[in-house]
């Protein structure tokens, strides 16, 4: 399992560019990973159904911040209804990772963090 520690994913592990907070956030969510334990805070600013920007924070083992901060890349500047269309298989082809079962759940905790946060954020919107 070498290739998990290519150097690009080195790179985003010590410094992701999306690791933070929103202040005042469209929608916020909290998430947790039984298996491993990571646990995650998602906070998305969306305007006119356009994801304008996006943070996570937490505790997180390699490969959930990794496929957090690539994910909140491929969704910045995207509507809702597109990053909603993302899913597992497409997740796993950003991360590019040859990952064990196990490990999936922790690559797709932001994924499912992002669909809930999206679903919420629509109710809200027309609640």
């Amino acid at each position: 399992m070498d290739e998990i520690y290519r150097s690009e994913l080195m790179e985003i592990y010590k410094d992701p560019i999306f690791r933070g907070q929103i202040d005042n956030p469209s929608v916020s969510l909290e998430k947790h990973n039984q298996f491993c334990g990571d646990h995650l805070q998602l906070f998305l600013q969306i305007e006119n159904k356009v994801i304008k920007d996006a943070k996570f924070s937490g505790e997180m083992c390699f490969v959930s911040l990794v496929g957090a901060d690539l994910l909140l890349a491929e969704i910045v500047g995207k509507t809702t209804t597109q990053a909603k269309k993302i899913d597992q298989t497409k997740l796993l082809e950003i991360i590019n990772l040859n990952l064990s079962t196990s490990r999936i759940a922790c690559a797709t905790l932001i994924l499912k963090a992002l669909h809930e946060a999206l679903d919420k954020y629509a109710r809200q919107s027309h609640g």
